[in-house]
């Protein structure tokens, strides 16, 4: 694992600026305290005392304003620049955690979340993007993956220690989170420059690209990411409210959630050095069937242990799935149009993360944990097999843009 995960480093740091490297140590501060989200639910429920559904149901009110943050996030990293996007995000991201810390009414808790998950996620179609522009293309899904690797890294540390401190406060967790994302913003301020390429002078005006909600192609892949993406969503509230109802304590969902990053930590150099050696539409099949699977298996858990064995099926899906849909969607994208493009498929997770809590803990509420748990492994087949049927189009399609993309693509000047 480590010659591997040194190989990948190597393959990077050939390849990518100095800027690169402040984002991916940024993230890693960041991640490391990222500890509220994950246990939200369990704050509302344990602490403000709500059902598990309405505990959803604000909950999903962090994916509405993510939604609303991958649309404005998409356009703000077009159009006034990467940086600054990220800054806006994380400087007030910090804020609004703050506040939701401070929040005792569950209509001004529900708002705070709302306000967490629009400026707090302003900044990821920025980062998406921003890799897009300094890493060349046949280097993105080693860069893609190690960002990723690092993401995991962090929730690895932060999911188990946040677990254990909220056995004693809850508050703490929300002031640690806040001083993260500000570190990581004034990372950003001090040591990343601008990288959104600037427009080449040509003899004759060149139109902007087009909206990707008129790319057929791309919109039908972003439609099946949102059928996937409800998946791995499953392990926040439902997840968190079946291993309560089981008897587990905050530590043991957070024990169990950190073995995620651990697992990524440990198998992610490995597994993707073979992801790039396949076409990423089957790769994407085979990371949903590995979800359903291993949300599958979580329905069938009597104990940690078994638990832990349903993340294992569920990480491998993760570490084929989400560093080969990044760089997939950095191909299909103009160059003029990456953050648009990126925000898009965060929008599709933003979609999933207000749906994913309130429907999956109604399900599991009303319908009882095995419709639940065993409904996901037919959807997560579903999407396999609309992948699959797809995948042609979008191989013709990144064929024959492959050579345009090559001479049009321009590494921004200052990003070294």
């Amino acid at each position: 694992m480590l010659r591997e995960l040194r190989l990948r480093f190597t393959t990077v740091a050939a390849a990518a600026p100095r800027a690169y490297w402040y984002v991916w140590w940024g993230t890693l501060i960041n991640r490391l305290g990222s500890f509220v989200v994950p246990l939200l639910t369990i704050y509302l429920t344990n602490e403000r005392q709500l059902s598990v559904s309405d505990a959803g149901g604000v909950v999903a009110v962090f994916g509405a304003g993510q939604i609303l943050a991958s649309l404005v996030g998409g356009q703000m990293s077009d159009r006034i620049g990467r940086r600054i996007t990220m800054l806006v995000s994380l400087f007030g991201g910090s804020i609004a955690m703050l506040g939701l810390g401070m929040a005792h009414e569950i209509e001004t808790i529900a708002v705070m979340v709302g306000v967490v998950g629009f400026v707090g996620e302003l900044y990821r179609p920025a980062v998406l993007a921003f890799v897009a522009d300094v890493i060349p293309p046949e280097h993105r899904v080693d860069a893609y993956g190690l960002l990723y690797w690092v993401i995991n890294l962090g929730f690895a540390v932060a999911a188990a220690a946040g677990g254990l401190v909220a056995s004693f406060d809850f508050r703490i967790l929300f002031v640690a989170d806040a001083i993260t994302m500000a570190v990581f913003g004034v990372i950003v301020m001090r040591k990343v420059p601008e990288t959104r390429p600037r427009a080449a002078p040509e003899a004759v005006p060149v139109a902007p690209s087009r909206s990707w909600v008129r790319d057929r192609q791309f919109v039908t892949f972003v439609v099946i990411t949102l059928g996937m993406s409800l998946l791995p969503l499953q392990t926040a509230a439902p997840l968190s409210a079946h291993m309560t109802w089981q008897g587990f304590s905050p530590a043991g969902y957070g024990l169990v959630l950190g073995f995620n990053g651990l697992l990524i930590i440990l198998l992610q150099p490995i597994l993707s050095t073979w992801t790039a050696r396949y076409d990423a539409s089957r790769v994407i099949a085979v990371a949903s069937l590995l979800y359903g699977a291993g949300m599958a298996l979580h329905g069938l858990a009597p104990n940690l242990a078994f638990h832990a064995g349903a993340v294992l099926v569920w990480t491998i899906g993760e570490i084929l799935e989400s560093p080969t849909r990044s760089a997939l969607v950095a191909a299909m994208a103009p160059a003029d149009a990456r953050g648009r493009y990126q925000s898009a498929l965060v929008l599709a997770w933003g979609c999933s993360t207000m749906l994913a809590p309130k429907l999956g803990t109604w399900i599991w509420e009303h319908e009882g944990p095995n419709v639940l748990w065993f409904g996901c492994l037919g959807l997560a087949a579903v999407v396999a097999l609309a992948l699959l049927v797809t995948a042609p189009a979008r191989r013709r399609r990144l064929t024959e843009s492959s050579e345009a993309a090559r001479l049009s693509d321009r590494r921004p000047s200052g990003s070294s």
